[in-house]
């Protein structure tokens, strides 16, 4: 059985995660808005295409770790 530290130390790490993955929406759409500003559409269409695919893949995974968790708790 986990301790509460390190139960803490991977809430942390998950949180610390998020931030990350949420600077990276924040830099894909603020790309996204310049881009449209100066009339260069096919690239951001482009970004927007690569943010979809992120949120998609980044949802999936936190699909998957929400699942192992429920199962976890469960099994105790």
């Amino acid at each position: 059985m986990k301790t509460i530290n390190q139960l803490r130390q991977e809430y942390i790490d998950t949180k610390t995660g998020e931030q990350i993955h949420l600077g990276w929406i924040d830099a894909l759409f603020t790309t996204i808005k310049d881009d449209l500003k100066s009339g260069d559409i096919h690239k951001a269409q482009k970004i927007a295409d690569l943010g979809q695919y992120l949120a998609q893949d980044f949802q999936h995974y936190s699909e998957n770790e929400l699942a192992g968790l429920l199962a976890e708790k469960e099994s105790l």
